[in-house]
Protein backbone atom coordinates (compact mmCIF):
# COMPACT_ATOMS: atom_id res chain seq x y z
CA UNK A 1 0.00 0.00 0.00
CA UNK A 2 1.30 3.45 -1.02
CA UNK A 3 1.77 5.44 1.63
CA UNK A 4 1.14 9.75 1.04
CA UNK A 5 4.14 11.24 2.44
CA UNK A 6 3.06 13.85 4.90
CA UNK A 7 6.61 15.87 6.17
CA UNK A 8 7.08 15.94 9.53
CA UNK A 9 5.25 16.34 13.07
CA UNK A 10 4.54 16.06 16.65
CA UNK A 11 2.30 14.01 18.98
CA UNK A 12 0.22 16.27 20.63
CA UNK A 13 0.10 17.05 24.00
CA UNK A 14 -1.54 20.43 25.44
CA UNK A 15 1.34 23.10 25.36
CA UNK A 16 2.67 22.48 22.07
CA UNK A 17 -0.31 24.77 20.64
CA UNK A 18 2.05 27.75 19.58
CA UNK A 19 3.76 25.41 17.66
CA UNK A 20 1.10 23.80 15.55
CA UNK A 21 -0.57 27.83 15.32
CA UNK A 22 3.10 29.36 13.91
CA UNK A 23 2.85 30.52 10.94
CA UNK A 24 5.87 29.59 9.50
CA UNK A 25 4.59 25.95 9.19
CA UNK A 26 7.22 23.81 10.55
CA UNK A 27 5.43 21.31 12.09
CA UNK A 28 3.05 19.70 8.99
CA UNK A 29 1.72 16.78 10.62
CA UNK A 30 0.04 16.66 14.01
CA UNK A 31 -0.39 12.73 15.62
CA UNK A 32 -3.09 12.07 18.27
CA UNK A 33 -3.33 9.51 21.00
CA UNK A 34 -7.19 10.00 20.79
CA UNK A 35 -7.69 7.68 23.51
CA UNK A 36 -6.42 9.74 26.47
CA UNK A 37 -8.84 12.50 25.55
CA UNK A 38 -11.78 9.96 26.25
CA UNK A 39 -14.32 10.55 28.23
CA UNK A 40 -15.11 6.94 30.24
CA UNK A 41 -18.81 5.85 31.79
CA UNK A 42 -17.67 2.22 33.02
CA UNK A 43 -21.86 1.65 33.50
CA UNK A 44 -22.35 2.72 29.63
CA UNK A 45 -23.05 0.00 26.99
CA UNK A 46 -20.67 2.44 25.12
CA UNK A 47 -17.92 3.15 27.79
CA UNK A 48 -15.79 5.47 25.68
CA UNK A 49 -16.77 8.88 24.59
CA UNK A 50 -14.90 11.36 22.42
CA UNK A 51 -14.75 15.19 23.31
CA UNK A 52 -16.35 16.11 19.34
CA UNK A 53 -15.85 19.69 19.81
CA UNK A 54 -12.01 19.50 20.73
CA UNK A 55 -11.36 16.81 18.20
CA UNK A 56 -13.22 19.60 15.59
CA UNK A 57 -10.70 22.42 16.73
CA UNK A 58 -7.65 20.30 16.11
CA UNK A 59 -9.00 19.28 13.08
CA UNK A 60 -8.99 23.07 12.09
CA UNK A 61 -5.38 23.33 12.39
CA UNK A 62 -3.53 23.23 9.38
CA UNK A 63 -1.35 19.78 9.60
CA UNK A 64 -1.99 16.64 8.33
CA UNK A 65 -3.36 14.55 11.06
CA UNK A 66 -2.50 10.81 12.35
CA UNK A 67 -4.14 8.39 14.53
CA UNK A 68 -1.26 6.67 17.26
CA UNK A 69 -3.37 3.94 19.71
CA UNK A 70 -2.13 4.04 23.38
CA UNK A 71 -4.54 1.85 25.37
CA UNK A 72 -5.49 -1.14 22.93
CA UNK A 73 -2.12 -2.82 22.05
CA UNK A 74 -1.86 -5.46 19.31
CA UNK A 75 0.69 -8.12 19.86
CA UNK A 76 -1.02 -10.03 21.99
CA UNK A 77 -3.19 -13.24 21.97
CA UNK A 78 -6.04 -11.06 24.18
CA UNK A 79 -8.52 -9.02 21.27
CA UNK A 80 -8.74 -5.38 23.09
CA UNK A 81 -12.50 -4.44 24.05
CA UNK A 82 -14.27 -3.85 20.89
CA UNK A 83 -16.11 -1.53 22.17
CA UNK A 84 -12.86 1.13 21.47
CA UNK A 85 -13.69 0.92 17.66
CA UNK A 86 -16.57 3.25 17.22
CA UNK A 87 -14.78 6.15 19.15
CA UNK A 88 -11.53 5.15 17.27
CA UNK A 89 -12.81 5.38 13.85
CA UNK A 90 -15.17 8.40 15.16
CA UNK A 91 -11.48 10.05 15.68
CA UNK A 92 -9.94 8.88 12.52
CA UNK A 93 -12.64 10.20 10.36
CA UNK A 94 -13.04 13.21 12.42
CA UNK A 95 -9.51 14.27 11.65
CA UNK A 96 -9.42 12.85 8.50
CA UNK A 97 -6.42 10.52 9.55
CA UNK A 98 -4.40 9.77 6.98
CA UNK A 99 -3.70 6.14 9.12
CA UNK A 100 -3.60 4.84 12.52
CA UNK A 101 -1.45 2.68 14.52
CA UNK A 102 -1.02 0.68 17.88
CA UNK A 103 1.87 -0.82 19.78
CA UNK A 104 3.06 -4.47 18.71
CA UNK A 105 2.72 -5.29 22.66
CA UNK A 106 0.38 -6.77 25.10
CA UNK A 107 -1.68 -4.93 28.21
CA UNK A 108 -4.31 -7.94 29.28
CA UNK A 109 -3.27 -11.02 30.31
CA UNK A 110 -5.72 -13.75 31.87
CA UNK A 111 -4.73 -14.54 35.47
CA UNK A 112 -4.62 -18.30 36.93
CA UNK A 113 -7.68 -18.23 38.14
CA UNK A 114 -9.25 -17.36 34.55
CA UNK A 115 -9.41 -13.55 35.30
CA UNK A 116 -8.43 -10.87 32.94
CA UNK A 117 -6.03 -8.74 34.67
CA UNK A 118 -4.53 -5.48 33.14
CA UNK A 119 -0.87 -5.06 33.41
CA UNK A 120 -0.58 -1.79 33.85
CA UNK A 121 3.02 -1.84 31.16
CA UNK A 122 3.41 -2.28 28.33
CA UNK A 123 4.60 -5.98 28.08
CA UNK A 124 6.57 -7.86 24.97
CA UNK A 125 4.43 -10.68 23.41
CA UNK A 126 6.19 -13.73 23.10
CA UNK A 127 8.76 -13.82 19.77
CA UNK A 128 7.93 -17.11 18.50
CA UNK A 129 5.73 -18.46 15.46
CA UNK A 130 2.95 -18.93 18.23
CA UNK A 131 3.26 -15.43 19.03
CA UNK A 132 3.44 -14.26 15.53
CA UNK A 133 -0.14 -15.55 15.25
CA UNK A 134 -1.33 -14.56 17.78
CA UNK A 135 -0.70 -10.96 17.11
CA UNK A 136 -1.90 -11.61 13.68
CA UNK A 137 -5.30 -12.40 15.04
CA UNK A 138 -5.43 -9.52 17.11
CA UNK A 139 -3.85 -7.10 14.38
CA UNK A 140 -6.72 -8.41 11.69
CA UNK A 141 -9.09 -8.04 15.17
CA UNK A 142 -8.64 -4.07 15.09
CA UNK A 143 -7.11 -3.08 11.86
CA UNK A 144 -10.24 -4.88 9.35
CA UNK A 145 -12.24 -2.35 11.42
CA UNK A 146 -10.69 0.95 10.09
CA UNK A 147 -11.06 2.69 7.35
CA UNK A 148 -7.28 4.07 6.74
CA UNK A 149 -4.07 1.78 6.43
CA UNK A 150 -2.67 0.12 10.11
CA UNK A 151 1.02 0.37 11.14
CA UNK A 152 2.48 -0.81 14.69
CA UNK A 153 4.92 0.21 16.48
CA UNK A 154 8.17 -1.32 17.35
CA UNK A 155 8.18 -1.48 21.41
CA UNK A 156 11.28 -0.84 23.79
CA UNK A 157 11.61 -4.60 25.45
CA UNK A 158 13.79 -4.62 28.91
CA UNK A 159 13.55 -8.14 29.19
CA UNK A 160 16.96 -10.70 28.64
CA UNK A 161 15.79 -12.71 25.56
CA UNK A 162 14.58 -16.51 26.32
CA UNK A 163 15.64 -19.85 24.78
CA UNK A 164 13.88 -20.38 21.20
CA UNK A 165 12.28 -16.76 20.79
CA UNK A 166 12.55 -14.79 17.42
CA UNK A 167 14.90 -11.85 17.23
CA UNK A 168 13.23 -8.62 17.02
CA UNK A 169 13.38 -8.12 13.97
CA UNK A 170 12.33 -11.41 12.91
CA UNK A 171 9.06 -11.23 14.75
CA UNK A 172 8.69 -7.98 13.50
CA UNK A 173 8.90 -9.01 10.17
CA UNK A 174 6.93 -12.16 10.41
CA UNK A 175 3.77 -10.14 12.13
CA UNK A 176 3.76 -7.45 9.76
CA UNK A 177 4.12 -9.51 6.26
CA UNK A 178 1.69 -12.01 7.64
CA UNK A 179 -0.92 -9.29 9.01
CA UNK A 180 -0.25 -6.66 5.65
CA UNK A 181 0.38 -3.62 7.78
CA UNK A 182 2.76 -1.10 7.97
CA UNK A 183 5.73 -0.37 10.46
CA UNK A 184 5.94 2.33 12.72
CA UNK A 185 9.10 2.53 13.25
CA UNK A 186 10.30 4.00 16.93
CA UNK A 187 14.28 4.00 16.70
CA UNK A 188 15.00 5.38 19.85
CA UNK A 189 12.80 2.15 21.02
CA UNK A 190 15.20 0.14 19.04
CA UNK A 191 18.31 1.89 20.00
CA UNK A 192 16.87 1.37 23.31
CA UNK A 193 16.71 -2.45 23.10
CA UNK A 194 20.41 -2.34 22.16
CA UNK A 195 21.39 -0.52 24.92
CA UNK A 196 19.82 -2.72 27.37
CA UNK A 197 21.63 -5.91 25.69
CA UNK A 198 19.01 -6.66 23.15
CA UNK A 199 19.61 -6.91 19.53
CA UNK A 200 21.65 -4.22 17.69
CA UNK A 201 19.74 -1.11 15.43
CA UNK A 202 22.34 -2.86 12.44
CA UNK A 203 20.70 -6.46 12.88
CA UNK A 204 17.02 -5.20 13.62
CA UNK A 205 16.96 -2.90 10.18
CA UNK A 206 18.43 -5.76 8.27
CA UNK A 207 16.01 -8.22 9.47
CA UNK A 208 12.75 -5.76 8.56
CA UNK A 209 10.90 -4.94 5.30
CA UNK A 210 11.67 -1.20 5.07
CA UNK A 211 8.96 -0.61 2.47
CA UNK A 212 6.19 -1.30 5.14
CA UNK A 213 8.38 1.59 7.32
CA UNK A 214 5.06 4.29 7.36
CA UNK A 215 6.40 6.45 9.85
CA UNK A 216 9.33 6.85 12.51
CA UNK A 217 8.97 7.97 15.68
CA UNK A 218 12.11 10.27 17.74
CA UNK A 219 12.51 11.05 21.40
CA UNK A 220 14.41 11.34 24.26
CA UNK A 221 15.13 9.07 27.24
CA UNK A 222 17.54 8.53 30.26
CA UNK A 223 19.94 6.32 32.08
CA UNK A 224 18.00 4.93 34.90
CA UNK A 225 20.14 2.37 37.04
CA UNK A 226 21.66 0.26 34.54
CA UNK A 227 19.05 0.38 32.39
CA UNK A 228 18.16 3.25 29.08
CA UNK A 229 14.93 4.30 29.59
CA UNK A 230 12.24 5.14 26.57
CA UNK A 231 10.86 8.31 28.59
CA UNK A 232 10.15 10.76 25.95
CA UNK A 233 11.64 13.27 28.19
CA UNK A 234 13.56 15.69 25.55
CA UNK A 235 16.94 15.83 23.36
CA UNK A 236 16.87 13.58 20.67
CA UNK A 237 19.99 11.33 21.64
CA UNK A 238 22.56 12.21 18.71
CA UNK A 239 23.39 8.22 17.83
CA UNK A 240 19.75 8.00 17.18
CA UNK A 241 19.55 10.91 15.10
CA UNK A 242 22.14 9.36 12.86
CA UNK A 243 20.90 6.26 12.62
CA UNK A 244 17.79 8.05 10.78
CA UNK A 245 19.73 9.78 8.96
CA UNK A 246 21.34 6.33 7.40
CA UNK A 247 17.83 4.81 7.44
CA UNK A 248 15.69 7.36 5.57
CA UNK A 249 16.94 7.35 2.02
CA UNK A 250 16.09 3.59 2.31
CA UNK A 251 12.29 3.98 2.77
CA UNK A 252 10.38 4.06 0.03
CA UNK A 253 6.73 4.58 1.67
CA UNK A 254 7.76 6.66 4.61
CA UNK A 255 5.15 9.28 5.06
CA UNK A 256 6.17 10.69 8.61
CA UNK A 257 8.67 11.53 11.34
CA UNK A 258 6.89 12.61 14.06
CA UNK A 259 8.90 13.64 18.29
CA UNK A 260 7.57 12.78 21.26
CA UNK A 261 7.66 14.01 24.48
CA UNK A 262 5.94 13.74 27.33
CA UNK A 263 3.66 16.59 29.76
CA UNK A 264 5.65 16.06 32.64
CA UNK A 265 8.85 17.09 30.40
CA UNK A 266 7.44 19.50 28.56
CA UNK A 267 8.05 22.70 31.22
CA UNK A 268 11.84 22.41 31.30
CA UNK A 269 12.17 21.59 27.82
CA UNK A 270 10.20 23.91 26.85
CA UNK A 271 8.91 24.80 23.23
CA UNK A 272 12.60 26.24 22.25
CA UNK A 273 13.81 22.49 22.76
CA UNK A 274 10.85 20.84 20.84
CA UNK A 275 11.41 23.24 18.30
CA UNK A 276 14.67 22.37 17.83
CA UNK A 277 13.44 18.76 17.42
CA UNK A 278 11.68 19.93 14.80
CA UNK A 279 14.27 21.50 13.01
CA UNK A 280 16.71 18.02 13.16
CA UNK A 281 13.61 16.60 11.40
CA UNK A 282 13.64 18.61 8.73
CA UNK A 283 17.14 17.97 8.05
CA UNK A 284 16.61 14.37 8.32
CA UNK A 285 13.17 14.52 5.99
CA UNK A 286 15.68 15.98 3.16
CA UNK A 287 17.60 13.09 3.30
CA UNK A 288 14.71 10.98 1.79
CA UNK A 289 15.19 10.06 -1.72
CA UNK A 290 12.78 8.92 -4.49
CA UNK A 291 12.99 5.03 -4.87
CA UNK A 292 10.74 1.96 -6.43
CA UNK A 293 11.76 -0.44 -3.59
CA UNK A 294 14.14 -0.47 -0.60
CA UNK A 295 17.82 -1.30 -0.86
CA UNK A 296 18.88 -2.18 2.81
CA UNK A 297 22.47 -0.91 3.26
CA UNK A 298 22.07 -2.98 6.73
CA UNK A 299 24.50 -6.04 7.41
CA UNK A 300 22.58 -9.23 8.20
CA UNK A 301 23.69 -10.62 11.23
CA UNK A 302 23.95 -14.64 11.13
CA UNK A 303 20.69 -16.77 11.01
CA UNK A 304 19.89 -17.70 14.52
CA UNK A 305 18.41 -20.94 15.07
CA UNK A 306 15.19 -20.92 16.53
CA UNK A 307 13.78 -23.58 19.00
CA UNK A 308 9.99 -23.50 17.73
CA UNK A 309 8.52 -26.37 19.84
CA UNK A 310 8.84 -25.24 23.01
CA UNK A 311 5.49 -25.86 24.30
CA UNK A 312 5.23 -22.58 25.26
CA UNK A 313 1.97 -20.48 24.40
CA UNK A 314 1.20 -16.71 24.03
CA UNK A 315 -1.20 -17.50 27.17
CA UNK A 316 0.87 -18.91 29.00
CA UNK A 317 3.67 -16.08 28.44
CA UNK A 318 1.31 -13.37 28.95
CA UNK A 319 0.02 -14.93 32.21
CA UNK A 320 3.58 -15.88 33.57
CA UNK A 321 4.91 -12.80 32.32
CA UNK A 322 2.28 -10.44 34.07
CA UNK A 323 2.21 -12.43 37.08
CA UNK A 324 5.87 -12.09 37.90
CA UNK A 325 5.15 -7.88 37.47
CA UNK A 326 1.90 -7.51 39.55
CA UNK A 327 1.92 -10.75 42.22
CA UNK A 328 5.89 -11.81 42.05
CA UNK A 329 5.42 -13.30 46.02
CA UNK A 330 2.87 -15.77 44.44
CA UNK A 331 4.47 -16.94 41.28
CA UNK A 332 7.97 -17.28 42.11
CA UNK A 333 10.41 -20.03 41.27
CA UNK A 334 6.58 -22.67 40.23
CA UNK A 335 8.53 -23.23 36.85
CA UNK A 336 11.75 -22.71 34.76
CA UNK A 337 9.85 -19.69 32.89
CA UNK A 338 8.95 -18.61 36.16
CA UNK A 339 12.24 -18.77 37.20
CA UNK A 340 14.11 -16.98 34.66
CA UNK A 341 11.80 -14.60 34.37
CA UNK A 342 11.86 -13.78 38.41
CA UNK A 343 16.11 -13.74 38.25
CA UNK A 344 15.59 -11.43 35.30
CA UNK A 345 16.44 -7.56 36.93
CA UNK A 346 14.40 -6.45 34.27
CA UNK A 347 11.38 -7.72 36.22
CA UNK A 348 12.27 -5.33 39.37
CA UNK A 349 12.64 -2.36 36.77
CA UNK A 350 8.69 -2.82 35.06
CA UNK A 351 7.67 -3.21 38.90
CA UNK A 352 9.25 -0.08 39.79
CA UNK A 353 8.06 1.52 36.42
CA UNK A 354 4.67 -0.01 37.43
CA UNK A 355 4.18 1.37 40.26
CA UNK A 356 5.53 4.82 39.63
CA UNK A 357 3.18 5.08 36.69
CA UNK A 358 0.16 4.32 38.45
CA UNK A 359 1.18 6.90 41.49
CA UNK A 360 1.82 8.93 38.80
CA UNK A 361 -1.88 8.65 37.32
CA UNK A 362 -3.42 8.76 40.75
CA UNK A 363 -1.49 12.59 41.22
CA UNK A 364 -3.05 13.70 38.26
CA UNK A 365 -6.38 13.16 39.69
CA UNK A 366 -5.52 13.65 43.63
CA UNK A 367 -2.61 15.99 43.34
CA UNK A 368 -3.67 17.98 46.51
CA UNK A 369 -4.96 15.05 48.58
CA UNK A 370 -1.38 12.84 47.58
CA UNK A 371 0.46 16.07 48.60
CA UNK A 372 -1.22 16.23 51.83
CA UNK A 373 0.36 12.45 52.63
CA UNK A 374 3.91 13.47 51.39
CA UNK A 375 3.83 16.21 53.77
CA UNK A 376 2.28 14.06 56.43
CA UNK A 377 4.68 10.60 56.21
CA UNK A 378 7.67 9.78 55.97
CA UNK A 379 9.30 9.12 52.47
CA UNK A 380 9.33 5.49 53.35
CA UNK A 381 6.04 5.36 55.16
CA UNK A 382 4.59 6.80 51.72
CA UNK A 383 6.54 4.51 49.61
CA UNK A 384 5.63 1.84 51.62
CA UNK A 385 2.08 2.84 51.25
CA UNK A 386 2.03 2.93 47.23
CA UNK A 387 3.60 -0.48 47.34
CA UNK A 388 0.62 -1.94 49.51
CA UNK A 389 -1.99 -0.34 47.64
CA UNK A 390 0.09 -1.36 43.87
CA UNK A 391 -0.36 -5.19 45.81
CA UNK A 392 -3.28 -4.77 46.69
CA UNK A 393 -5.42 -4.55 43.23
CA UNK A 394 -4.23 -5.07 39.84
CA UNK A 395 -3.96 -1.56 37.45
CA UNK A 396 -6.83 -0.31 35.73
CA UNK A 397 -6.14 1.33 32.48
CA UNK A 398 -7.59 4.56 32.70
CA UNK A 399 -6.53 6.89 35.37
CA UNK A 400 -9.61 8.15 36.63
CA UNK A 401 -10.17 4.78 37.95
CA UNK A 402 -6.84 4.50 39.48
CA UNK A 403 -7.64 7.44 41.02
CA UNK A 404 -11.09 6.53 42.51
CA UNK A 405 -9.77 2.84 43.70
CA UNK A 406 -6.95 4.59 45.45
CA UNK A 407 -9.21 6.80 47.04
CA UNK A 408 -11.23 3.79 48.59
CA UNK A 409 -8.20 2.12 49.51
CA UNK A 410 -6.94 5.09 51.24
CA UNK A 411 -10.60 5.88 53.09
CA UNK A 412 -10.36 2.07 54.52
CA UNK A 413 -6.85 2.75 56.12
CA UNK A 414 -8.83 5.74 58.46
CA UNK A 415 -5.51 7.48 59.02
CA UNK A 416 -5.73 10.32 61.47
CA UNK A 417 -4.46 13.08 58.87
CA UNK A 418 -6.40 16.42 59.08
CA UNK A 419 -8.44 17.22 56.75
CA UNK A 420 -7.53 14.31 53.98
CA UNK A 421 -10.92 12.30 53.66
CA UNK A 422 -12.35 16.34 53.12
CA UNK A 423 -10.00 17.19 50.51
CA UNK A 424 -10.27 12.97 48.86
CA UNK A 425 -13.90 13.84 48.79
CA UNK A 426 -13.43 17.21 47.03
CA UNK A 427 -11.25 15.51 44.12
CA UNK A 428 -13.21 13.16 43.70
CA UNK A 429 -16.54 15.12 43.06
CA UNK A 430 -14.12 17.36 41.12
CA UNK A 431 -13.53 14.20 39.09
CA UNK A 432 -17.06 13.59 38.46
CA UNK A 433 -18.04 16.80 37.30
CA UNK A 434 -15.69 16.94 34.63
CA UNK A 435 -16.84 13.57 33.38
CA UNK A 436 -20.27 14.56 33.32
CA UNK A 437 -20.90 18.14 33.65
CA UNK A 438 -23.29 18.19 36.31
CA UNK A 439 -22.42 20.49 39.28
CA UNK A 440 -22.37 19.42 42.75
CA UNK A 441 -21.49 21.16 46.41
CA UNK A 442 -18.99 19.12 48.73
CA UNK A 443 -18.74 20.46 52.67
CA UNK A 444 -15.46 20.92 54.32
CA UNK A 445 -14.73 21.92 58.38
CA UNK A 446 -12.71 24.81 57.30
CA UNK A 447 -12.32 27.81 54.63
CA UNK A 448 -11.10 25.42 51.59
CA UNK A 449 -10.08 28.25 49.75
CA UNK A 450 -7.30 28.65 52.56
CA UNK A 451 -6.54 24.65 52.40
CA UNK A 452 -5.75 24.46 48.95
CA UNK A 453 -3.71 27.28 49.30
CA UNK A 454 -1.75 26.03 52.28
CA UNK A 455 -1.12 22.79 50.19
CA UNK A 456 -0.16 24.45 46.95
CA UNK A 457 2.74 26.52 49.05
CA UNK A 458 3.44 23.06 50.28
CA UNK A 459 3.01 23.55 53.92
CA UNK A 460 1.10 21.37 56.30
CA UNK A 461 -2.57 22.74 57.36
CA UNK A 462 -2.03 23.51 60.83
CA UNK A 463 -4.42 25.33 63.36
CA UNK A 464 -6.70 26.51 60.47
CA UNK A 465 -10.01 27.86 61.85
CA UNK A 466 -12.76 25.62 61.80
CA UNK A 467 -16.26 26.55 60.96
CA UNK A 468 -18.71 24.64 57.88
CA UNK A 469 -18.21 25.30 54.58
CA UNK A 470 -19.43 24.27 51.44
CA UNK A 471 -17.60 24.23 48.28
CA UNK A 472 -19.70 24.39 44.57
CA UNK A 473 -17.86 22.32 41.98
CA UNK A 474 -18.64 23.56 38.60
CA UNK A 475 -17.84 22.15 35.04
CA UNK A 476 -15.45 23.96 33.03
CA UNK A 477 -16.02 25.68 30.13
CA UNK A 478 -14.17 23.36 28.40
CA UNK A 479 -14.33 19.91 29.32
CA UNK A 480 -10.89 18.10 28.15
CA UNK A 481 -9.25 15.48 30.04
CA UNK A 482 -5.62 16.35 30.26
CA UNK A 483 -3.41 13.51 28.74
CA UNK A 484 -3.06 11.52 31.77
CA UNK A 485 -6.89 10.33 31.24
CA UNK A 486 -5.13 7.04 30.42
CA UNK A 487 -2.43 4.99 31.82
CA UNK A 488 0.41 3.83 28.92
Amino acid sequence: MKIEPLGVGLVYIPGLEPLFESPDGAVQVLELEPQVLWRYFPNKDQPYENQLEFLKRLQALPQAKTIHGVGFPVGGSRIPDPRHIPPLSEAIQTLDGAWASEHLVFNEAVDAQGNSVQTGFFLPPLATPAGVEAACRTIAAVSGKLPVPFAVETPTNYLKPIPGEMSDGQFTKAVVEAADCGILLDLHNIWSNERNGRQTVEAFLSEIPLERVYEIHLAGGLKYGDYWLDAHSGDIPPPVIEWARRLIPHLPNLGALVYEILPAYLPRFGLDGVRQAVDQMHDLWSCRRATQESDSPFKKAKPKVLVTDNGLTPEVWERKLSAQILFPSEYEGEDELSRQLADDPAVLLIRELNRKFRLSAVISNLRMSIRLLMLSLDEASFDRLVADYCFSRTPDRFAVNEAHHFAGYIRKLDLEIPYLYELLNYEITAMDVIADGQARSVPFTTDPQTLLETLGRGELPIDLPTADYEAEITPPEERVFETQNLIH
